[in-house]
């Protein structure tokens, strides 16, 4: 992976930010994983830790693929996901299911999730 496809954008901190290019993946797998991190690197109500993985992903310090190998990573997705786990264990099984049948492309307002009250 050259340098080349590498864009000038700098976030808040000074970081430069880098679309991600793993070549395990397609290109728009990637363009979509690049666009899920600035999501959570900008959402306001993410933990910190995943935020700042997500910093190290885009400013190219971390690979996708030492993320579990590294501490700060592991423990990052760990609490990451932990919200989610638990919203998961509290729906219903029509909505479990909603949520596997749920198609991004589908949805006319975009956005990563079926819209429920109790997700914020």
């Amino acid at each position: 992976m050259g340098n080349g496809n590498r864009n000038d954008n700098v976030d808040p901190l000074g970081e430069r930010e880098y679309p991600i290019e793993d070549k395990n993946l397609t290109e728009e797998q990637n363009e979509h994983l690049t666009a899920s991190l600035r999501k959570v690197r900008d959402m306001p109500n993410a933990p910190a830790p995943l935020q700042d993985l997500a910093r190290q992903l885009l400013s190219g310090r971390m690979e996708l693929k030492d993320v579990l190998d590294s501490p700060a990573g592991h423990r990052a997705l760990g609490e990451g996901l932990a919200p989610l786990r638990e919203q998961w264990k509290n729906m219903s099984p029509q909505e479990r299911q909603k949520v596997r049948e749920y198609d991004p492309d589908e949805d006319p307002q975009g956005g990563g999730a079926v819209r429920d009250s109790r997700i914020r």
